[in-house]
């Protein structure tokens, strides 16, 4: 994904690590917050996500059913001044973002992953690590004249269904990748108002996964997710799109 005119509204690289290897507890959060926020990491925000289960049973009529409402893992979100740059911790859980802007791999994870992930072990966590993933998220727009298959190998052309304009497009897909790695691809498109303007989400999602050795390092990891999601990427682009951000 280095290409400079590449619009990429958000790039993730997340680790997942063994529970029963890691002693985590909430008390984590304030441990990992005191050895980032001097160095400009002071706004947090929690997050606690809550699941809604239902009960349904036959003989009863659907509003005297009983709902059981479970709250999830708390999970911190961590941002930088300009919020550029953000880190989600959780349980066994550690991931960074960067928003709204890509520097490139090299310094995404100088400047971010590397010293961060580094401050995760020094308080004794992240034992056992189970994968890493990357994820890219575009957005974009497409002039009017053009069409989703002028930016996407695997769209097809408007002519072959008749003569008329494309409206919508929704795709997804996931591919287990030899050895280790698992790949999803996820594309929308959507034409709206009045000027018809055409809007594209892309997602290339890979996960490594450390069951082929567990004795894969963090980074070499990390960047195996990496070179999956951006060799995807460069696989379904097209020409006319890589040249519009080279």
């Amino acid at each position: 994904m280095e290409y400079l005119n590449h619009k990429i509204t958000e790039a993730v690289c997340a680790f997942r690590f063994d529970p029963v290897q890691n002693n985590w507890d909430v008390t984590g959060i304030a441990e990992y917050y005191n050895e980032i926020k001097d160095s400009g990491f002071q706004k947090k925000q929690e997050i606690k996500p809550v699941q809604l289960s239902f009960q349904v049973k036959a003989d009863e009529p659907p509003l005297s059913q009983n709902a059981e409402i479970k709250e999830g893992d708390l999970k911190m979100v961590f941002r930088n001044d300009d919020e550029s740059f953000a880190i989600l911790l959780g349980s066994n859980y550690l991931s960074f973002h960067t928003i709204n802007h890509y520097p490139g791999w090299q310094t995404f994870n100088e400047k971010l992953i590397n010293p961060y992930i580094e401050k995760y072990f020094k308080l004794g966590y992240g034992k056992g690590l189970l994968n890493a993933q990357m994820i890219y998220i575009n957005n974009f727009d497409i002039e009017n004249e053009k069409k989703l298959s002028n930016y996407l190998s695997f769209v097809p052309e408007t002519e072959l269904f008749g003569e008329g304009d494309e409206i919508s497009h929704l795709f997804q897909s996931g591919y287990d990748i030899s050895p280790n790695k698992r790949l999803q691809l996820k594309t929308i498109f959507n034409v709206f108002g009045p000027d018809k303007q055409k809007k594209v989400t892309l997602e290339c999602n890979c996960i490594a996964k450390n069951d082929v050795n567990l004795d894969i390092d963090w980074s070499e990891l990390a960047l195996d997710a990496h070179d999956g999601a951006k060799n995807a990427f460069i696989k379904i682009a097209t020409d006319e799109f890589k040249n519009e951000i080279k």
